[in-house]
C-alpha cells in the first residue's frame, strides 16, 4: 500500500478543515493498494482526473489499453455514486476480469454531528455513534441483506464504530438501488471536535463478501487524523 489520500494546500469554501486552529487536525491520511485509482473528488476536475490516471495506469499495463474506454466509464459511475457528502477522498479498485470491470471503492468523507431534533451539535461519542448503527439479522439466502455493528480500533486513529456486511444502497439522483458489500467505519475526531470522519467502502461483488470485508478493514486500519505538526515535521 503506498498511495495517501491528498491534502488541499490551502482551504476552499468547501473543505471541512478550514479554519483549523493551530494543533486542530488539517487533512486525514489513508493508504490504498498501489493497484487502484485514486483522483481528484472535485466536480469540475474529475472527469479529467479520471482519464489522466487511467491513461498513465494503461502506460504501465498495456495490456488493459483495449479496455481504457470501460475502465474510464466504470470510474466516472463510481465517482457519481461517490460525490455526495463532504467527500474528501476518493479511492477505486477496477480490475478487468473475464472481460467484465471488478469492483470496489473506498471514500472518507467528513461530517459534523448534528442534533436532527435540534439542530444543535451533538456528541461524537462512541456510544453516540454505535446508537445509530442497527443490526441486521441474516436472511435464508447469502446474499440477503445483513448487518454486523462492532467497536474497532484503528491503530492511528484510536476506537471507531463499523457497521459491515451487505446493503441495498441507493443511487444519488435516482430512484434505483444496488445491493453491495459494504462496510462503513465511523471515527470521531480528537478532543472536543464534533465531527466525524466515515469511511465507506463498498464493492458489488456479493460472492466475495469476507474476502472484500479483510480488503476494506485493511485499508481502514490505515487511517490517520493529520495535524499541522506532522506537515511542519516534514519540512
Amino acid at each position: 500500500m503506498e498511495a495517501e489520500a491528498p491534502l488541499a494546500d490551502e482551504p476552499t469554501a468547501e473543505d471541512p478543515f478550514a479554519g483549523a486552529a493551530p494543533g486542530d487536525v488539517i487533512g486525514i491520511n489513508i493508504q490504498v493498494p498501489s493497484t487502484w485509482y485514486e483522483f481528484d473528488v472535485h466536480p469540475a476536475t474529475v472527469n479529467r482526473s479520471i482519464r489522466e490516471v487511467v491513461a498513465e495506469r494503461v502506460k504501465q499495463r498495456p495490456e488493459l489499453a483495449e479496455h481504457q474506454a470501460d475502465l474510464v466509464k466504470t470510474l466516472k459511475k463510481v465517482a457519481r455514486e461517490a460525490r455526495k457528502g463532504n467527500v474528501v477522498y476518493s479511492g477505486s479498485m477496477c480490475e478487468i476480469v473475464d472481460g467484465e470491470p471488478m469492483v470496489a471503492s473506498l471514500t472518507v468523507s467528513v461530517n459534523a454531528a448534528v442534533d436532527e431534533t435540534t439542530g444543535e451539535t451533538a456528541a461524537t461519542g462512541l456510544d453516540t455513534l454505535m446508537s445509530v448503527l442497527t443490526p441486521i439479522e441474516p436472511g435464508r439466502r447469502p446474499t440477503d441483506p445483513w448487518r454486523r455493528v462492532r467497536l474497532v480500533e484503528l491503530p492511528d486513529a484510536g476506537q471507531a464504530a463499523r457497521a459491515e456486511g451487505i446493503e441495498d444502497i441507493e443511487i444519488p439522483d435516482d430512484d434505483r438501488s444496488y445491493r453491495a458489500v459494504m462496510m462503513q467505519t465511523l471515527v470521531p475526531f480528537p478532543g472536543s471536535n464534533p465531527k466525524v470522519a466515515v469511511i465507506s467502502a463498498s464493492t458489488p461483488q456479493l460472492a466475495l463478501v469476507e474476502p472484500m470485508l479483510e480488503l476494506f478493514d485493511l485499508i481502514t486500519s490505515t487511517f490517520r487524523f493529520v495535524y499541522r505538526a506532522d506537515l511542519d515535521t516534514k519540512s
